[in-house]
């Protein structure tokens, strides 16, 4: 059941500061110029045209909520005390306030601990009473109060009784034996299922023109609208039921066409000839929904070294399809900070030498990296930027995007937001899990410990492994007759990903929590690395010192702990893939880790803590987590997911002891942050403007008011 929440939350309400980066950019660009600036303030408003798109992914009402918020904020001057005087209460209008402030943070009202529907806790009558302020509100509100007061569906997941999914729409539920085949049609032709919606038809169907008991239209998102949708094939269903599939484009098209008018006028901005390329790319894909230009988008991206402007947009992740292949809209553009991004560039010109290191690298194999990595020189691109704009369901600490195709790495990116990153030092954040004699020196290090961790999780993690694949029938990406040999068996491996098979079509819905745990656990396994600590200022008379690895320990349990709280104890299913896969970690070190750590429990308090030995972190810490990072990366190399599969889930599976401590975990709910963005306009002038909020709930409410989308 879904969590009625009333914080007062301007506490975690948190500032994208970005304005003296930002103004920075000002002494690059020459005098009377804004070059940089301008191309900036185009890719942001670009990233936010994406807004409505994710409220339409996440629920069919968010759309409706986001409007109705911002009609009352029209309708009130923003003067949201206004409502006083109209027999509101303090306690209604902070609700009220706390709700919106969550849903315009989260864009969208599944932003409970793993994707929980969240109902505003304040009556129907106070919200018609506030509603009262304007005929539109009060319209609005008429739309949208029943599916936004309902306990049901509760949560993110396969279309259900208690469970819905913007991805899967229609009069009847869509069933996931229906998604599984409708995916195959997709595959034959050669559609990407990313950038798609599925829409099920049972109603109104003429029988005499129609031969057909279900009609599923793949609704594909594109600037360009198609008038008829386009007859694809048809299919039976287990039951016997006649499916007859089409395509139809326009999925969004009015913000999709906005979002190509934006990246057109940035292009004119455009530092460097592989910026336009990627820009024009991008445009192609956005206008015509061809994933495939999209993917040339990359490609090309992915060669723009260091550019002052990022940026990173496009149907990325699959995370919260059930499926796990369609992918939400995810953008972000942001001002690359050069001072901060020079202090920890060096761990990407010695990338090669750190992956040297790792469990499956042969010394004489591949310059000492082994058969299982990329044989091609591969120059990485990382940056510290700061966000000017993050449009996605959370506000990411970092980013990493590695293109594989064609049986060949084109290039990595890694980028790492300097301003969301750095406000994991604030000092008021809850320490749960940890002694209180261990408290104090945690958290003034923890912020630390998170910063090496994120940087080597995307600049490493997600950097390396090489797809073994029959890339073309009798063309492989390895010698297929002197096939490598798996460290996991000693035996020439026998799995391999075959023609037209990805990452994402074997592994499905865990491929995300999988790579995620694979780069969670590189990560941990080089934290004890001297050359890398050294880069970030830390050696034996440092503090914390290099060889402390204490409270590195320390935060993969207690993260491992709070990942509980994403666990749908109902369904018994995860709801997060970067949760999934910190728990997935804690219980193999507590299965395999000889010890060096253990939960201490007292369950009736409500009460549990992370002790870590010491004596065997280097011993028996590593050593473990080695074991489990071979595995899954040999694993994914490999297309094993026979194996793969029953290892995972049973890491994963809370139950025993550990639902015990999810139901601890529950009982110490942590405050939600949420997080106000700045905005940017264009003058007549052609002059840009920076402008910033307060970090409240009416701060927020106001960015995104005056942002117009």
């Amino acid at each position: 059941m879904p969590t009625a929440v009333n914080q007062n939350s301007d506490e975690a309400t948190h500032n994208l500061a970005v304005r003296i980066v930002f103004d920075n950019l000002a002494g690059e660009e020459g005098q009377g110029k804004q070059r940089y600036r301008i191309y900036a303030h185009h890719l942001a408003r670009a990233c936010w045209y994406g807004t409505r798109i994710m409220l339409r992914q996440c629920s069919p009402e968010a759309e409706g909520i986001f409007e109705f918020i911002l009609e009352l904020h029209r309708a009130c001057g923003g003067s949201w005390d206004n409502f006083l005087q109209l027999g509101i209460t303090q306690n209604d209008l902070d609700a009220w306030l706390s709700f919106a402030g969550m849903f315009l943070s989260s864009l969208g009202n599944y932003f409970g601990d793993g994707d929980h529907k969240v109902i505003p806790d304040i009556s129907e009558d106070a919200l018609r009473n506030m509603a009262k302020v304007s005929p539109k509100a009060s319209a609005k509100l008429e739309s949208i109060i029943d599916p936004m007061m309902a306990t049901q569906p509760s949560s993110l997941g396969y279309p259900g009784e208690r469970t819905q999914s913007g991805y899967y729409t229609g009069d009847e539920n869509i069933t996931k034996g229906e998604i599984e085949a409708i995916s195959k049609i997709m595959e034959a032709k050669n559609i990407a299922l990313e950038n798609t919606r599925l829409l099920k038809h049972t109603e109104d169907i003429d029988s005499e023109q129609e031969s057909f008991d279900l009609i599923f239209e793949i609704l594909q998102a594109s600037a360009d609208k198609d008038p008829e949708p386009q007859f694809l094939g048809e299919i039976r269903t287990e039951t016997g039921r006649s499916m007859k599939i089409s395509l139809r484009r326009g999925d969004h098209s009015s913000e999709m066409d906005k979002i190509c008018v934006e990246l057109t006028k940035a292009r004119e901005y455009a530092a460097t000839e592989a910026q336009r390329t990627a820009l024009s790319q991008l445009i192609k894909s956005f206008r015509t929904g061809d994933y495939e230009a999209f993917r040339d988008a990359q490609k090309a991206w992915v060669t723009d070294k260091a550019p002052r402007v990022e940026h990173c947009m496009g149907f990325l992740f699959g995370y919260r399809d059930p499926h796990g292949l369609r992918a939400e809209w995810q953008a972000a553009a942001g001002i690359a900070h050069s001072q901060e991004t020079e202090k920890v560039r060096r761990v990407v010109e010695m990338s090669s030498e750190i992956i040297r290191t790792l469990p499956w690298a042969v010394a004489n194999d591949n310059n000492g990296k082994g058969p299982f990595e990329p044989g091609e020189l591969e120059v990485r691109d990382f940056a510290i930027v700061h966000v000017l704009a993050s449009v996605s369901s959370t506000v990411w600490e970092a980013t990493n995007i590695t293109i594989d195709d064609d049986g060949k790495r084109h290039g990595v990116k890694s980028i790492v937001y300097g301003n969301r990153m750095s406000l994991n030092a604030v000092s008021s954040r809850p320490c749960l899990y940890v002694t209180s004699s261990e408290s104090n020196s945690y958290m003034a290090c923890a912020h630390i410990v998170r910063f090496i961790g994120t940087t080597i999780h995307e600049i490493i993690g997600h950097g390396t492994g090489k797809l073994l694949a029959e890339i073309s029938p009798g063309k492989f990406n390895f010698d297929q007759l002197h096939p490598p040999v798996s460290p996991l068996t000693g035996q020439p491996i026998h799995t391999w990903y075959k023609p037209g098979e990805t990452w994402n079509s074997v592994f499905g819905k865990l491929a995300m929590t999988v790579e995620e745990c694979r780069a969670f656990l590189t990560a941990n396994y080089l934290a004890d690395n001297k050359d890398i600590l050294r880069l970030f200022g830390y050696d034996q008379t440092s503090t914390p010192t290099a060889d402390d690895l204490f409270n590195t320990y320390l935060h993969i349990g207690v993260e491992g702990l709070r990942a509980l709280r994403s666990f749908d104890g109902e369904d018994r299913i995860w709801r997060g893939d970067h949760d999934q896969a910190q728990f997935a970690i804690l219980k193999h070190i507590l299965q395999d880790g000889g010890g060096v750590m253990r939960i201490e429990q007292n369950i009736d308090a409500s009460v549990l803590s992370v002790h870590i030995d010491r004596s065997k972190i280097v011993s028996h810490g590593k050593a473990s987590i080695g074991r489990m990072l071979c595995k899954i990366s040999i694993w994914r190399s490999t297309a094993d997911i026979r194996a793969c599969r029953p290892y995972y889930e049973g890491l994963s599976a809370v139950d025993g002891i550990y639902e015990k401590w999810r139901q601890v975990v529950l009982s110490n709910p942590e405050p939600r942050w949420k997080f106000v963005q700045p905005n940017t306009f264009l003058r007549e002038d052609g002059t840009v403007e920076i402008k910033e909020y307060d970090a409240s709930n009416i701060g927020i409410i106001q960015s995104f008011y005056e942002r117009n989308v």
